[in-house]
């Protein structure tokens, strides 16, 4: 009878650990859940370059961004906006996506319960973000009232559970409410940046940008 219960045990361990993956531990895998398995992110990033292209206001935007001298911070959509700085990360998965805003990873789960959840993890879009804003701020550290605004957008495949404002100048959003969105924040955050400015800061970037993908 021991070796029956022991036998059942093990096989729910294995179980529970193949249904419970953080790719994000070395002994499992260097790569993030994506690349593990999808062998690429799974993102909307032209979706979220497309709509804010449509802003209004004086603007520069670029996509797939490698900041800095030796081109180590990527910021997937940079937004340089009369009314301050947006960096942007997204992601389009399947399942129930939820996280906060400081902890180190995010959940995507598709079944959940504590005997047989299934569920993966992946890092936090605003410590991926933050990394991005750092390197900018520290270009513009003469400009130390810079207002700088994160945003972790989500497609249309699965649903964010943890939606809508997390403090600090970061939002979680759905893609399908990103342009009503977008634009409630820049409107309420008004009018900070002149033309010359905009412009100054996007030449200090590209002067120290390793690289970018696509730019307007």
């Amino acid at each position: 009878m021991a070796t029956v219960i022991l036998l059942f045990l093990l096989v729910l361990w294995h179980y529970r650990k193949r249904m419970v993956y953080n790719p994000y531990d070395e002994k499992l895998s260097h790569s993030s859940y994506y690349e593990a398995s999808f062998a690429g992110r799974q993102v909307c990033t032209e979706e979220i370059y497309r709509i804010f292209q449509e802003t209004a206001g004086h603007k520069r935007l670029l996509r797939n961004c490698r900041l800095g001298e030796d081109g180590g911070e990527e910021a997937e959509v940079l937004l340089i906006h009369e009314s301050g700085i947006y960096v942007a990360s997204s992601g389009n998965m399947e399942g129930t996506i939820r996280g906060s805003a400081t902890g180190r990873y995010w959940t995507q789960s598709f079944r959940e319960g504590w005997l047989f959840p299934c569920r993966n993890y992946f890092y936090n879009p605003f410590l991926y973000n933050k990394r991005s804003l750092d390197v900018i701020q520290w270009m513009c550290r003469d400009m130390p009232k810079l207002p700088c605004y994160s945003m972790a957008v989500f497609g249309n495949k699965g649903r964010l559970e943890t939606a809508g404002y997390m403090g600090d100048n970061r939002w979680a959003i759905p893609l399908r409410t990103l342009s009503v969105t977008g634009a409630n924040i820049m409107r309420h955050n008004r009018k900070f940046l002149l033309p010359a400015q905009v412009e100054l800061i996007y030449e200090r970037l590209m002067g120290n940008a390793a690289g970018c993908g696509k730019r307007s």
